[in-house]
């Protein structure tokens, strides 16, 4: 399945292979990625979509605020993670 803008990701190559990721934005080639922690919003991974496994979409507030405003915190990026993988706690 494609991913897209909003999407969640698993990588599966390089460094981060493993990882899950939020995708930021995309071109016609390439997703940016970032998780909020080690790869942080100010300067999303961008990696090549045969190396990432699509995993479905984040929950929709999250999904509404990328597109509206084209950009997510640190902390909004790690909050829909959490709720994908079903983890609580704070931050």
């Amino acid at each position: 399945m494609e991913s897209h803008k909003s999407d969640i990701v698993l990588s599966l190559k390089g460094r981060d292979k493993g990882m899950l990721l939020l995708v930021l934005d995309e071109d016609d080639t390439c997703l940016y990625l970032a998780n909020g922690r080690q790869r942080r919003a100010e300067s999303p991974k961008r990696k090549k979509r045969a190396h990432v496994s699509h995993q479905g979409a984040c929950d929709e507030k999250t999904r509404e605020k990328l597109l509206a405003a084209g950009k997510l915190s640190n902390s909004d990026i790690r909050k829909a993670l959490a709720l994908w993988t079903g983890e609580t706690g704070s931050d």
